[in-house]
């Protein structure tokens, strides 16, 4: 039987893969911010946005099913073989209706500017599918996918510096875009033979793996409506790559705290789904300690860039993107509700199975933020696509919270929710400080930042916080032990 690998020192790895994630951006969005400009930048997102859609259908839901039925049975060599083989097996049949619906979507006249790019990022279907990233993810090789990304995001950043130098290199900027999320892919496909022996197939027996997974193909074509749709339609009503530029800089930035969460989401989701099967009381406990986490880093996190919007846009895109810092106090509003809504979906629903649930709420989420999309667009811009997302959001949240009532009561959050804000008048009070003195924004960030993270843990641990105060006591155990 495999050898189980520490939660902690997966999450360790997976949290850098994360830093790199968040890192490497700081590095070069400044550059290609300044470099390509709002125009060519919201070009290549329009391109990117419309792609999804594709590279959706071609994943089918694959991931999310695979990482929950497959660490049930990934101690079982003959289980895993075949069920691996009808994974591959129905990728590749996905992939190739893909396919041929995006050269059929290539006809359409809006899309005549952006052909040559969408051309670019459509390697990303067949990419994708070879990787089989969700056997790494059952097999929890998160050390493999840490290094891995490491080097192709270096290969992309050293691509990036060197070769784009204008606007009109937003082509090579796209390719870095590829290379650094797919491009060691081919490697993923070769090295899965550790894991298991594929062998292609189209039979019958592949309909059972069919309707579970549409659940999760619904859930994932919903999250992109309303996660991808504002951009889409930005783009389509106003005819604007600039505003689609501003709207995408805020988007990245945003992104950079939701990618935290994502990482634990990655590594305490299979662990959940493997215990579900052998210890049903400590999957749950995984899963509270999940939640408290998320309020613990996503309160603070998200009040502290809503203060700092205008003053991180300068300092990391520029004054052109100045604009748009209304927006992204909006989009941070958003984090609090996302990450804990991806929580309720991802996690608690898909893993307990009730995948009707996570289905539902989503759509919900979809047809709010395309509905909001229609009426705000016109009058508001890039700040209406904004708010109709957080509509959205707090609409999943409602319909997910009376679901999950009896599973997870987000009700028993109360009181860390309220320690947590309070314990965020420290940030503010700081911002509010450096604003009035007029620092510069590297100094008002680094200081906001620092001082108020310690103002904000210093009143948690006044709180007793039981996370805050079992983190310090199991850091005092790691230092205080001697060498045998």
């Amino acid at each position: 039987m495999e050898k189980k690998r520490s939660l902690g020192v997966n999450f360790i790895f997976n949290m850098m893969r994360t830093m790199m994630g968040v890192i490497i951006p700081l590095i070069t969005f400044p550059y290609s911010s300044r470099v390509l400009g709002p125009e060519a930048l919201g070009k290549v997102d329009y391109a990117q946005a419309n792609m999804t859609y594709f590279t959706l259908l071609q994943a089918f839901g694959i991931g999310g099913y695979a990482i929950r039925e497959g660490a049930r049975i990934r101690d079982d060599r003959k289980k895993m073989d075949e069920f691996a083989s009808d994974m591959l097996s129905i990728n590749l049949i996905t992939s190739a209706i893909a396919y041929i619906l995006f050269f059929a979507a290539l006809a359409i006249p809006k899309l005549a500017g952006y052909r040559t790019l969408m051309l670019l990022f459509s390697t990303t279907i067949i990419l994708s599918t070879i990787g089989v990233e969700w056997l790494y993810n059952i097999y929890e090789e998160y050390q493999y996918i840490t290094i891995r990304s490491f080097i192709f995001q270096i290969i992309s950043v050293v691509m990036l510096f060197t070769c784009v130098k204008s606007e009109d290199d937003y082509m090579i900027y796209a390719l870095t875009m590829v290379i650094s999320s797919v491009g060691s892919n081919i490697m993923n496909f070769i090295r899965a033979r550790k894991y298991v022996k594929f062998k292609l197939r189209i039979s019958k027996k592949l309909r059972i793996h069919l309707k579970p997974m549409s659940y999760i193909f619904l859930l994932d074509v919903a999250s992109a409506v309303y996660l991808v749709m504002d951009r889409s339609m930005l783009g389509y009503i106003t005819g604007d790559d600039t505003e689609v530029g501003l709207y995408a800089a805020a988007i990245k930035i945003a992104s950079v705290l939701t990618s935290f969460f994502s990482a634990l989401y990655a590594v305490i989701r299979p662990r959940v789904a493997y215990m579900m099967e052998r210890d049903e009381e400590q999957a749950e406990n995984l899963n509270d300690l999940t939640a408290r986490l998320i309020l613990l880093f996503n309160i603070p996190m998200a009040i502290g860039m809503f203060c700092l919007s205008r003053q991180v846009l300068h300092l990391f895109a520029g004054s052109k993107y100045l604009g748009v810092t209304s927006t992204m106090q909006v989009l941070m509003l958003n984090v609090i509700v996302a990450t804990f809504n991806s929580f309720l979906i991802n996690q608690l629903f898909i893993i307990h199975r009730k995948d009707r649930w996570a289905s539902m709420g989503v759509v919900i989420g979809a047809v709010t933020n395309v509905c909001l999309n229609a009426l705000t667009i016109p009058v508001y811009g890039k700040f209406g696509a904004a708010a109709s997302t957080v509509a959205a959001e707090l609409a999943i949240f409602i319909y997910a919270s009376i679901k999950a009532r009896h599973m997870y009561p987000i009700t028993k959050l109360g009181w860390q929710l309220g320690q947590s804000l309070i314990a965020c008048i420290p940030i503010v009070c700081c911002y509010n400080w450096c604003a009035h003195s007029q620092y510069s924004d590297l100094l008002t960030i680094a200081l906001t930042v620092s001082i108020g993270a310690i103002g904000y843990f210093a009143i948690m641990i006044l709180f007793r916080n039981r996370l805050v105060i079992d983190g310090i006591e199991k850091i005092k155990e790691r230092f205080s032990r001697t060498p045998v």
